[in-house]
């Protein structure tokens, strides 16, 4: 007899807990809910910021002043939203036209890293391999069209 009610109790515990982990799991999904929207609506405007000043403005702290945020809250929209930080957004831009430039530019890769606010080729090149994978001289080279 003891057997029935250590199985009813049980029963309703796991019924208690299931109850319990229910409510916060609604409430947890509605600030979700609340908290996406207005992380999607900045991740918005910031994309459209990096996309005024990318070539000019490299740091988290200028995007996250635009938007009258922290860095830090910043960088908790990108991390939630879209899984990178402000910076590697930023820097994704940034090669982006890189890549344009270098294919489609007859500029030197310093007038390159010039127009995309490197004064130091050197530190862009250095850069450019370390998120590529190969120099600027080799992504031109893959892409250069043989006119023979």
């Amino acid at each position: 007899k003891t057997d029935i009610y250590k199985k009813q109790k049980l029963a309703s515990l796991i019924n208690l807990t299931y109850i319990d982990l229910s409510r916060i799991y609604t409430t947890i999904d509605a600030k979700m809910e609340v908290l996406s929207s207005s992380y999607l609506n900045a991740l918005s405007v910031l994309e459209q910021t990096i996309e005024a000043f990318y070539k000019t403005e490299k740091s988290a702290k200028f995007y996250a002043d635009k938007l009258s945020i922290t860095v830090k809250h910043l960088n908790r929209i990108t991390k939630s939203t879209i899984n990178k930080t402000t910076t590697q957004l930023i820097t994704e831009r940034v090669l982006l036209e890189a890549k344009r430039l270098i294919v489609h530019s007859k500029n030197s890769f310093s007038r390159t890293a010039e127009t995309l606010g490197y004064n130091d080729y050197a530190h862009f090149s250095k850069l450019f391999k370390m998120k590529v994978g190969i120099t600027p001289l080799d992504f031109k080279k893959r892409y250069e069209i043989n006119d023979d």
